[in-house]
């Protein structure tokens, strides 16, 4: 193998990387009615169904709605409304806000809110809503997201709803009160976004956290290999075990292959419990229970695979066999590649398999093709991995509001699928959805949920969900710094981080529970790392019956990015070809030509002296024959 080595010093105009303008957390509206109207107790009308009562009291900031259903198996409600006159237009809002507070009651109760022109309705409904005994504020809705049409230059009616379906388990008596206040509205396509990443400062503390967190990830490992993802309930969650396989290798040494820290061993165990439990057609189960690794949770309620969680595990594996050299782990790659490949068109479009009758079915979600795309690039399939993104980029980009919906057949804004798809961007020199997504994400998701930390929301915003949070972070949102400084102090005595900040299980459409998180602590891990699981780390490896490019290396490794001074840029030449690497500015215009010649198969270094180069981030181009390969490499100071 032959190596070539450059040095070279570049003086490169660009846009510094923590500077520019920044879009702040969180939101606020205009009033959709006068707080002196909102708070007018005669202006609210009652009305329930046979069997179910209610009134409505208000003091100068709340609408307080007592509600009480009677006993029966079946479909209850109690409603208030105003009737507005004149009407109000609301045909520029965008996003409506609410804050809300519930009250313990024997079951779960759902609270809408529905706008009327007269003839037509929309409403929207939170699940369980009503049962939350404490405020949720600026729960959002995108105007988008109502269910059905009206005309919104004409709204007549606005009407709030306490409501429950038809279930056996739900024919006693019960009461209650939800307390409203602050109805607002906004034009969200008009929010300042940002123009550039926000890095977390460099500091001994971020090593001080990482380190805390590997030691109080390595504790819940178990003899057979898998770790606690919730040691309250002794479960191991896929999703997370992909991830953390990439964790555990990025720690790992290895001395003649063989594990030389307590990373690696703990890698190897856990590769190796994938490798012996991974199903015959190539997938794995979502779930174990994990002290015994019997399965827990082997398919979705429909019978198909979750596509959010499976590509990681190949992410992980992949990761590991590069820097391990274990080839006990190839059969198994091998195996999840070629299911994955199955699943996706030529077009890029992806699907699931329902196991039992071998069918397809559409993949919908933004969250899940963001997964197979990265794990598209870490096998090296960088062609395949961008017409997957373009094509779900495509069907769930809003170029209105600027944000990733949650998937092709849902408006609903979601974390997971803005912070997951922005870090995307980060291997295409394509910034500006990153940069828009993420500030529109901050505002709609910012939560303090019950207190303290400020934060941010997967669905709601009801509670701080510290992983999703962490992701954002990761994807270098705006206000990433203060949300760091705030949540590391929330961290537990072993240095792992609990999943949200509140303990309300399944309600408001999220499972949030305050436990120790083995998710949460490796975004926490990333974090503090200044890296995310999107980043590649190594080289994709040769494995046998991988398609591989003609001529370049898919992946062209950059070590390390960020920097402050020597990029080592690698590539290895599939065979002898014409070769252009240059550095191209945020406006996509040539700054630097590197290397415009011949070079011979095999691989080659190319070392690039950042010194005295301002912070900021510029992109590289490698084409070699008719192959071309992008990317970005980032200089902090």
């Amino acid at each position: 193998m032959k190596k070539q080595i450059f040095t070279l010093t570049i003086i490169v105009s660009i846009c510094l990387y923590s500077s520019g303008q920044h879009s702040e957390l969180g939101w606020s509206g205009t009033e959709i009615i006068a707080k002196d109207q909102f708070t007018n107790v005669s202006k609210w009308i009652t009305g329930n169904t046979i069997g179910e009562s209610c009134y409505v009291t208000t003091d100068s900031e709340n609408v307080y709605f007592h509600w009480k259903f009677g006993t029966g198996n079946r479909a209850k409600w109690a409603i208030c409304f105003q009737i507005l006159n004149p009407p109000i237009v609301l045909s520029d809002s965008m996003i409506f806000g609410i804050d809300v507070k519930g009250s313990v009651c024997k079951s779960t109760r759902d609270v809408s809110i529905k706008f009327e022109d007269g003839f037509n309705q929309v409403p929207y409904k939170w699940h369980g809503l009503a049962s939350l005994n404490r405020w949720c504020e600026r729960l959002v809705v995108l105007k988008k997201q109502l269910e059905g049409t009206m005309n919104w230059n004409n709204v007549k009616v606005i009407t709030l709803v306490i409501s429950s379906d038809a279930s056996a388990n739900d024919v006693q008596s019960d009461s209650g009160t939800v307390v409203f206040r602050k109805l607002q509205m906004a034009n969200a396509a008009n929010w300042q976004r940002t123009n550039s990443y926000e890095s977390l400062k460099d500091t001994s503390y971020l090593d001080t956290i990482r380190n805390q967190a590997i030691q109080g990830i390595l504790t819940r490992q178990v003899s057979n290999g898998l770790f606690y993802t919730w040691k309250e309930d002794k479960s191991s969650w896929l999703y997370g075990h992909g991830i953390l396989l990439k964790l555990l290798t990025i720690e790992g040494q290895w001395q003649n292959g063989f594990p030389a820290n307590a990373s690696a061993m703990a890698a190897e165990k856990l590769a190796l419990f994938l490798v012996n439990n991974q199903d015959v057609k190539g997938f794995w189960p979502r779930a174990w229970n994990t002290d015994n690794g019997s399965i827990k949770f082997n398919l979705e309620s429909d019978g198909t695979v979750w596509m959010g969680d499976f590509p990681w595990i190949i992410t992980g594996l992949v990761n590991y066999y590069a820097k391990s050299g274990d080839s006990r782990v190839l059969a198994s790659i091998q195996k999840a590649r070629s299911f994955l490949f199955n699943l996706i068109d030529a077009n890029g479009k992806f699907y699931t398999l329902k196991v039992s009758t071998n069918t397809k079915y559409e993949v919908t979600s933004a969250e899940a093709y963001a997964a197979g795309v990265q794990s598209l690039i870490e096998l090296g399939d960088t062609v395949k991995a961008m017409t997957m993104l373009n094509f779900i980029s495509s069907l769930t980009w809003d170029n209105v509001l600027k944000y990733w919906k949650e998937g092709t057949y849902s408006k609903r804004p979601v974390l997971f699928a803005n912070t997951w798809m922005a870090s995307l961007m980060y291997h295409i020199p394509d910034d500006q959805k990153a940069f828009d997504a993420l500030s529109f994400i901050g505002k709609a998701m910012n939560t303090r949920g019950p207190g303290q930390p400020e934060g941010l929301d997967g669905i709601g915003p009801v509670a701080t969900w510290y992983e999703g949070t962490l992701s954002y972070i990761c994807a270098q949102g705006p206000g990433s710094q203060g949300l760091f400084d705030s949540l590391v102090k929330y961290r537990l005595d072993d240095g792992t981080i609990p999943a949200y900040n509140d303990n309300i299980g399944a309600l408001v459409d999220i499972w949030a529970v305050n436990w120790s998180s083995l998710d949460a602590t490796l975004w926490l891990y990333f974090a503090a790392s200044k890296s995310s699981p999107f980043r590649i780390y190594y080289k994709a490896p040769d494995i046998p019956g991988l398609i591989q490019q003609t001529y370049i290396s898919p992946i062209i490794n950059i070590y390390p990015n960020p920097t402050s001074e020597n990029f080592i840029v690698t590539f290895s030449m599939k065979q002898p070809a014409q070769v252009n690497l240059e550095v191209l500015n945020r406006l996509g215009q040539v700054v630097s030509v590197i290397l415009d010649e011949n070079m011979s198969q095999g691989e080659h270094q190319v070392v690039w002296n950042a010194e005295g180069i301002p912070s900021g981030i510029y992109f590289y181009r490698l084409t070699a024959g008719s192959q071309s390969s992008k990317g970005k490499m980032v200089v902090v100071r």
